[in-house]
Formats: structure tokens, sequence, C-alpha cells
């Protein structure tokens, strides 16, 4: 696929019609959710693929970490990229990449082939994240922007659900296999690649004001993206998107440990059959996540025309309220409060999944968004749930060996909430995730009292 030299049309161009906007995020919202089920069906088939090949679970949680370094590592590259050329080619580019990859997977043959497979779909998923968001920016107003990126954003509980059901059930080797699971969802995403590959690019930043949308109005050239230096500095120097990549990195450091250790705390410490522990997770990542994603847009969007920041407060509001749903579904030792709150934390945590990107989109300038948007997802993985993962196995694990002594702060800690530092060392260790959400309901907070946040 062939990418112009530059996506900057020579002559203005007039904002897409309103019908093709909404083709468009329905094209996008659709193969984002065929990227968290390409992105999560691995890890449903974790379990089949150690069966068949007996790699060590130090060996397949170096497969894991790969996708998430390279993920990471390119982002920044997708998002200089995608200010400069045609996104939906780019995108079109990154989705062929993550589904041949996805799909040699199934035909590695030895460790180091499994693991290269696993590190190029983080390629293609890296330029889909970064680029996709800001593509869809530029076909609405900000008054629509976080009901549009809640929409957007629902394919992460819904296609997580996908990814986990299909791999888990399609993946046994009573049925298709995990090679041949592989295959089913890698492949056809080359089809979808050509759907993307046909979006026309729109204007930068044609709709970032609410005229636009007059027929009458005539689009003023947009202007070059800026180097890498000059990029970079506009954006930490801009102290409302330093703020919300705060409070974005917070909450991930939260939600990425929440995700991960929950099977193992619940089965753990509260007691639980892994079998029901992933029943309540798979009900709640789908009803809590989809409720709370659109819900979160819907109430942004009416909010803002009533006063400005209305997407920063729902931000707060999300991690605010969430922090004790959370701590009351650790510290419980009653099944129905502590599955309750599990649910009503999740709910919470997604009212601020589109309002979030919303504002990183309005924060930065139109030539600069995929940039934005590429830092973005270095930020919150390096301070979020790149440190929380490894941090609450190491408490857990310190918790556990320290059985002759603890300090004073643990066993003054473990009074207070009621539990036994000994015996329920993931809920110790969890504890940090309240406390990681009022953190970022006080970084959106102060995003707000920004110059630039007082804008959004």
């Amino acid at each position: 696929m062939s990418l112009p030299n530059s996506s900057v049309p020579a002559t203005p161009t007039a904002p897409e019609p309103v019908a093709y906007a909404y083709v468009v995020l329905v094209i996008l919202s659709l193969l984002n959710v065929l990227n968290y089920v390409d992105r999560f069906i691995f890890a449903a088939l974790l379990p089949y693929i150690k069966q068949d090949t007996g790699y060590t679970d130090q060996q397949l949680g170096w497969v894991g970490s790969a996708f998430t370094i390279v993920y990471t590592v390119c982002s920044p590259v997708f998002g200089y990229l995608g200010d400069r050329y045609r996104r939906g080619r780019l995108i079109a580019c990154g989705i062929a990449i993550w589904s041949l990859a996805t799909a040699a997977a199934g035909v590695a043959a030895n460790f180091t082939q499994l693991l290269v497979s696993r590190a190029a779909v983080g390629i293609g998923e890296a330029n889909y994240a970064t680029i996709a968001p800001g593509l869809l920016a530029d076909f609405f107003t900000k008054q629509r922007r976080s009901l549009v990126m809640s929409f957007f954003f629902a394919a992460i509980p819904l296609g997580t659900a996908i990814g986990y059901v299909t791999g888990g059930y399609v993946g046994s080797p009573d049925r298709l296999g995990w090679r041949h699971t592989v295959y089913l969802v890698g492949l056809p995403g080359l089809l979808t690649a050509l759907a993307a590959y046909t979006i026309r690019e729109p204007q930068r930043g044609a709709m970032d004001n609410d005229a636009t949308a007059a027929p009458s109005h005539q689009a003023e050239p947009q202007l070059a993206p800026p180097g890498w230096a000059v990029g970079y500095r506009i954006l930490f120097t801009n102290r409302g998107y330093l703020c919300t990549c705060g409070g974005y990195a917070a909450i991930t450091f939260a939600l990425g440990a929440l995700v991960f250790w929950a099977p193992q705390w619940l089965k753990h410490d509260k007691g639980m059959t892994a079998e029901d522990a992933n029943l309540v997770l798979g009900v709640g990542a789908v009803l809590g996540g989809l409720i709370g994603t659109l819900l979160g847009g819907l109430i942004a969007d009416r909010l803002r025309t009533r006063f400005r920041g209305a997407s920063f407060w729902v931000c707060a509001a999300s991690s605010l309220l969430a922090a004790p749903c959370m701590l009351l579904a650790i510290v419980s030792p009653h099944k129905p409060v502590y599955v309750l709150s599990i649910f009503l934390g999740i709910t919470l945590v997604f009212l601020g999944n589109g309002p979030v990107n919303a504002v990183l989109v309005n924060l930065v300038p139109a030539n600069l968004r995929t940039t934005a948007l590429g830092l973005v997802v270095v930020i919150i993985h390096v301070l979020g749930d790149g440190i929380s993962l490894p941090l609450v196995g190491a408490i857990s694990t310190r918790l556990a060996q320290a059985q002759a002594a603890l300090p004073g702060m643990v066993m003054t800690i473990s009074q207070l909430f009621h539990l036994n530092p000994r015996m329920q060392t993931l809920s110790m260790a969890l504890l940090l995730m309240p406390v990681a959400m009022l953190v970022s309901g006080a970084l959106y907070a102060l995003g707000l009292q920004t110059s630039e946040g007082k804008e959004t």
C-alpha cells in the first residue's frame, strides 16, 4: 500500500458531510473491536499453548511483554507519521501487519518465532491505537467528541470479552485448537484493511470550530506539522495536556493491576473458584465497561453545552467515585458486597474512558494530535501498568515471605481494614489501587485549573 508524501492538501477542503463522518465512526469502531479481540484472544489461548508447546510461564510472560514493549516504543513513531501522511492508509497498513502477525503465531515452530510474531502484533496495534482517535476528531466537532470517543472505546470491554470467550472455547484442543484459532482471527483482518484504506482524509482541525458545520464555511489552509523537537516542546509546555496524561497514567496504574491480578485475587483471597471469578470479571467488564463508556461520553457532551471543562469534570468524578467502590471490593468479606462493588467500580472507571480521549485531542493543535496520542501511550504504560503489575506482585510476595514479623505500618493498615496480612497478601497490595484512583481524580481536577483546560 503506497503512502503519499504528505497528507496536507494543496488547497483547502470543506469538512466531510455528517453522514460520512458516522460511517467512518462505525468502520473505525468495528476495527477497534477486532483490535481488542486480537489483543486478548492470545491471553485466553495461553493454557492451550502451554499444554501444546511446554513453554514455561516465564517464557510466555516474555511473549506478553514483547507485545507491550513494542507497542509502547512504536506509538510515538506512528504519532509522528500520523501527523504527516494519510491516516486511513497508515491504519490499513497497521491492520495488515497485526493480522499477518497474529496468523503467523499459528505456524510458529519454536519460542523465538512465537515471540517475534507477537512483538509484530504490537507494531500494527500501536499504529491503529495512536492514529484512529485523531482521525475521528477531524470528523466531529468538540461538542460531539466525548460521545464519539466513548462509542469508539466501547470496543475495549466488548473486544476483550469476545477475545476471552472465543479463545477459551474455540481454542480448546477438542475443537479448533489454538493454532487454527489465531488463523481464524488473524487472516480476516486483511479484508478489513481495505475498508480503512478507502477512508477519505479530512481537513485537519476543520471541525475544531462549530462554525465549520455550516455549509458556507470556507476551511482555512491547515498548518504543516512541526518537527520532533518543536512538537514535543509544545506538548511538554502544555500544562493541561500533562495533567491529563498524569491522570490517565494513574487510572491505568490502578485498572491495569486490577485487571491482571483480579482472577488470582478473587480465587486466593476471597475463596472463589476460578470459574466463578472469571464469570464475575467477564460480566463486569462487558456490562460495566459498555455502560460506563457510553454513559460517560453522553454525560460529558450534555454538560459541555452548559459549562466549560465538562469532560475534565467527568474524568475527575469517574476516578474519585470509583476509588471507594474498589476499596470496598478489596476489604469486604461478603460476596454480594464485593461482587456489586466490582461491577460499580468498573462502571465508574469507564465513565472517563471516552471523555479523557476527547480532552487529549481537544487540548493540542490539530497538526500535533497523533504525536500527542503516541506520547500518551508511552506515559500511561511506563508510569501506569508498567509499574503497578510487578509492584503488586512484589508486595504480595514480600508479605507472604515475612512470616515472622511485619512492619508496624502494615499491621496498622491490616487492622484498619480487617485484612489478614499473611493470608490476604494480594488484598493488601491492591490497596494501592484506590489511592491511585484518588491521585488520578486530583490530577484531572488540576488540569481543569490550567489555562489550556479552561478552554476545553
